[in-house]
This record gives structure tokens, sequence and C-alpha cells, in this order.
């Protein structure tokens, strides 16, 4: 058949997860198959009730209605490259882009290097190059004429801020609240918030961002100017966000908290982190035991308030007085309920 691209580099014809690739391996040669895959990419296909993946391409409204399609419809190189009207990153003005979720993890060296020795060429076509999204799109771009190069149409973000009804009554949540306007007030980390891709990680990024800091000020362990928090406690207050799959994943996080003088780290407490699908645990296997612990300390120009006590109570305050809207309300940096 044709070669199918994606959006972002991945060559969806060849992709075990897809319903093209599970059409043509025989049922009883699916666990040898999958297997091997394994091998290669850590990750095991295994087969689930929806059959495979339909692609990137495939309309929001011919989607299958099966929750796992879900990530087609939030994918943000899906939504740029839709808006710019690409086939795929590698015919962006812009490319290589920080905000694309194209990888560079699967490339021959890399899988080398990660599985003992050198895969043959054979080995990489078979098992890899699927997954070489960065390595498929430089190919394409290399292929490319300078006319089919299209700069992306940029959009615009604002930050809608509600104006304080009030004054409050602790000068020390003021100073909170100033941190917290600077924190929704800065990209985040971002590069390309002018792009749709951009602007999409940003949303994603600033959402998780909000989320974390209830969680923490809500059910953290505070103590003078620190604050611990585990693995299950995250896990079990994260909706509607989804935690970070890996370790670089809160790496990212946790880079972007030092910029506003929150240090953090991640104390693992099991050999057995992640599960056999690549995404990290909340919870040791067989206990009720966390996986891992966030210990964070402030800096001290925030421990002068101190920010993680502070916190505490004017979230305290915002759920005694807004309800089941206090989430909400936080998240929109309305503390109007708490205001004299």
């Amino acid at each position: 058949m044709e070669q199918i691209i994606s959006r972002c580099g991945n060559i969806c014809s060849e992709c075990p997860w897809s319903i093209y690739v599970r059409k043509k391996i025989l049922k009883e040669d699916w666990e040898d198959y999958s297997e091997q895959v394994k091998n290669y990419i850590g990750f095991k296909p295994v087969k689930y009730e929806w059959e495979g993946c339909v692609g990137c391409f495939t309309p929001n409204d011919e989607l299958p209605t099966h929750p796992f399609f879900n990530f087609l419809k939030k994918c943000r190189t899906r939504k740029c490259g839709q808006h710019n009207e690409i086939p795929n990153c590698a015919y962006c003005g812009r490319f290589p882009c920080a905000n694309t979720v194209a990888r560079n993890d699967f490339s021959k060296e890399k899988i080398s290097v990660k599985i003992g020795r050198e895969i043959s060429d054979a080995e990489y076509e078979q098992y890899t190059k699927m997954f070489d999204a960065m390595g498929n799109l430089n190919e394409i771009r290399s292929s490319l004429k300078d006319t089919q190069i299209k700069k992306p149409k940029l959009v615009s973000h604002q930050l809608e801020i509600p104006k304080l009804t009030g004054v409050f009554k602790n000068a020390n949540f003021k100073l909170v609240y100033d941190k917290l306007i600077e924190i929704a007030k800065s990209n985040l980390g971002i590069k390309g918030i002018d792009t749709v891709s951009g602007l999409e990680q940003h949303k994603s990024r600033k959402e998780f961002l909000w989320r974390f800091l209830w969680i923490i000020g809500i059910f953290g362990d505070i103590g003078e100017n620190d604050l611990n928090i585990d693995s299950g406690t995250l896990y079990d207050n994260r909706k509607p966000i989804s935690l970070p799959n890996n370790e670089d994943g809160w790496k990212i996080i946790f880079d972007i908290l030092i910029e506003f003088g929150i240090n953090a780290e991640l104390v693992i407490k099991t050999d057995k982190l992640y599960t056999p699908g690549g995404y990290m645990r909340a919870k040791i296997p067989k206990t009720n035991e966390p996986a891992y612990i966030l210990k964070m300390k402030t800096s001290s120009k925030l421990q002068k308030y101190p920010f993680f006590k502070v916190l505490n109570k004017m979230l305290s305050e915002l759920q005694k007085n807004s309800g089941k809207r206090a989430f909400s309300n936080f998240k929109k940096l309305n503390f109007n309920s708490i205001l004299e």
C-alpha cells in the first residue's frame, strides 16, 4: 500500500498501533510480532477493542467514538498542520519546532545504544523507522523545494484576569496572588507561542500547572518552607489532567517551577517505576505505597511569606467560600470570594 506519514512524521502505514498493520499481521502471529517490537522500542503493541488507530488525517467527525481517539482530537501537531494546511511538520517554515510531538529518540543510532548492539538496516526498517519521526521529517524536508515550504499562520495569546473587587485581608495573600499572576503571564518555557502548536502546548502546560498547584496546595505535606507530596495523592486528585509519563516529563515541570522560586526533585521509591507500557506507576506493585515522592523547597524570597503555607490558606478559604467552583475560580485567578 502507499506509505502514509502522520502530521508528526511517524509512518502510519507501518505502525503496529495502526489499523493498517493490524489488518496485515495474522492473529496467530501477533504475539510474536508485538514482542519483537517491544524489544526495540520498549513498548508492547497489544490488541485492544478499538482495533487500531485510523490516523491523524481522519476528520474529527469520522473518528471512532472510542475514548482512545481523544489523543488525535487533542494533538497539537495535528491541529497545527490542519491550521496551516500542510501535510506534516517538514513543510513548515519553522521546522524543526520545539512544540511538535515528533520524537527524535528512535533513530537507528539511539536504538542501537539502547539495546546494546548495532542494529541492522533491516531491523531499523522493520521495527524502528516508523517511529523515527524527526528522521523521517528531515528526510522529507531535504526533498522539498523552497516553494513547498510555508510560513505558519500566526495566532495571538490573550490573558484575561478578573478584576479584584476588594482587598486581601492578609498581606501575604496578595504576595502569593502576585506570584500566581506572574506564572499566568509567563510563556512557561515555550518558544513559538504565536503558532497553533505553541499555543496548544501553552494551554496544556498551563492547565497542568494550575491543577498541580491546587493539588500540592490542598493535599501536600507542608513544612516551614518545603512541601512533599506522593505519587498516589497526585494520581488520586489529578483529574482533569494527566501526570507526566516519565522522569523527563517531570523535569520539564521542575524547570518551569524553578523560574518562580520553587525547587523540586523526584525521589523514586521503587525499581519497578514503569509499567510494561512505559508509564510511571502511581504505586509500587502489590502495595499501597507510592512509587515516587515530589519534594519541593522555596527560594529565600518566597520563604519570607512563606509561600506553601499561605497558598494552602488561600485555597482552603476559596474552597470554603466558593464550594464546587473553587478550582475553576482558582485557575481563572478569581479570588473575589475571599476578599474584604
